[in-house]
């Protein structure tokens, strides 16, 4: 090569390199280089089947928030929600999901006993390492414990709840009934006071999972067994003596009470055919929407009646985180990213804060009560009643096997016709630990 081809050669590699370092200059605000040729980010959509919708008493502020959520993120990230306002409908097809492994980005579950079904699963994302930053924080400590699996955080608690007994005290006055009950006595005395002024006393149901009236079991298991009646199984005498209880809270209640679904029960109470009903405080915006004849205004809460004779102590409550939040486990990490930041948002002390005001709902989730919130008076009452209770346990369906707890309706209704004797009642429930 001559003197002159080497010299045009470097001249041309000096150009070359020239247009290399014009074409990558960094970028001022990244410090990393720009690539012209990148296409624009995909946003992520993240789908959410919802049961906070429809009638829930969250559903309406759930919604502004999602908005909110996805106004703040346009063009990144959108929260596709997937409205089933059917509570059992909901649980199938989530138990559907978890079982042919096409699991929504974000879901919630409200089972305790269900928890192993979908941590077992290996189709949750791990949480651990976003809770660990200081996330978990924001909840009750013991709340987390309910949620980790193998050492592994799966889930998210967020909604919790108490089941105290919902009075209307309206009708209570139109029976002569003056005070709330404190014993199993005094409560059928009243009983049969509303029965002979020709009110129905209490909303039961033997359908779907049997739900009041499995609250009302759970009552009196603990009322009679007292908190650690659980820890000895079916053959504690506690369980037979509250199903002969759970007989005659059926002689107190309305004639389509078996095999009737939740709507029928909450139906019947909120529509004033029934005087007492059991519930938690997630049911406070339903009954200020719907109940009659400003029933939101007559309506009290307190803790379950004592058994005389029972191991259980007044005041004691039934409680259990009512709503988990899973997500799907990831394998783009971006998505994963879009779904921690959604997951965080709505678990944040002040878009709870936010919820429970606008519903009554309680939460695991920590915020401080300012002075000059509006703090709903039926949540107060629960709140303070739960700070007072000498224990808090979780429901009968919390502390049984799924297979229990799934039988339970239909000997509750065996039970309840006549069919079975309470101790018929009991070996069915036990066949059905034993599976």
């Amino acid at each position: 090569m001559s003197k002159t081809q080497r010299i045009l050669a470097l001249l041309l590699a000096v150009v070359m390199l020239t247009g290399l370092a014009a074409c990558s200059k960094p970028n001022t605000e990244t410090g990393t280089a720009a690539n012209t040729s990148e296409e624009p980010q995909k946003e992520i959509t993240i789908n959410f089947p919802s049961i906070w919708v429809g009638k829930d008493s969250k559903a309406g502020i759930m919604s502004e928030l999602i908005s909110a959520f996805n106004q703040e993120n346009t063009g990144k990230i959108k929260v596709v929600v997937e409205e089933i306002g059917d509570y059992q409908a909901y649980r199938d097809k989530m138990r559907t999901n978890i079982t042919t492994g096409n699991v929504p980005d974000v879901f919630t579950f409200d089972n305790a006993s269900e928890t192993q079904l979908f941590f077992r699963s290996d189709k949750l994302m791990d949480l651990s390492s976003y809770l660990n930053e200081g996330w978990k924080n924001d909840f009750i400590a013991s709340a987390i414990k309910d949620v980790t699996f193998d050492n592994k955080i799966m889930a998210i608690p967020y909604e919790f709840g108490v089941t105290p007994v919902w009075y209307n005290t309206r009708l209570l006055e139109k029976a002569n009934v003056t005070e709330i009950p404190k014993t199993y006595t005094e409560f059928f005395d009243m009983c049969e006071k509303l029965k002979a002024a020709g009110i129905a006393p209490t909303s039961q149901m033997t359908g779907e999972n049997a739900w009041t009236s499995m609250l009302w079991y759970s009552q009196l298991v603990v009322a009679i067994g007292g908190p650690d009646v659980y820890k000895n199984g079916f053959d504690d005498p506690a369980f037979l003596e509250a199903a002969k209880i759970m007989q005659k809270m059926y002689q107190y209640t309305t004639k389509d009470a078996v095999g009737a679904t939740a709507g029928v029960s909450a139906g019947h109470w909120i529509n004033e055919r029934t005087a007492i009903f059991m519930n938690g405080p997630w049911f406070v915006g339903r009954l200020k929407n719907e109940g009659v004849n400003n029933m939101y205004d007559v309506v009290e809460v307190a803790p379950a009646p004592v058994y005389e004779g029972g191991k259980g102590q007044e005041g004691g409550y039934i409680g259990f985180i009512q709503a988990y939040i899973g997500a799907a486990k990831q394998t783009d990490k971006a998505k994963e990213a879009a779904v921690v930041k959604f997951l965080k948002y709505i678990t944040s002390p002040e878009n709870v804060k936010k919820v429970s005001l606008a519903s009554g709902a309680m939460f695991v989730v920590k915020f401080d009560l300012g002075s000059a919130d509006n703090v709903e008076k039926l949540q107060a009452q629960m709140i303070e009643q739960s700070n007072k209770a000498p224990y808090i346990v979780p429901h009968f369906q919390g502390n049984v096997k799924p297979a229990v707890a799934s039988e339970f309706p239909q000997a509750l209704s065996g039970l309840i016709l006549g069919d079975k004797t309470p101790e018929k009642f009991i070996e069915q429930l036990k066949r059905a630990d034993s599976m």
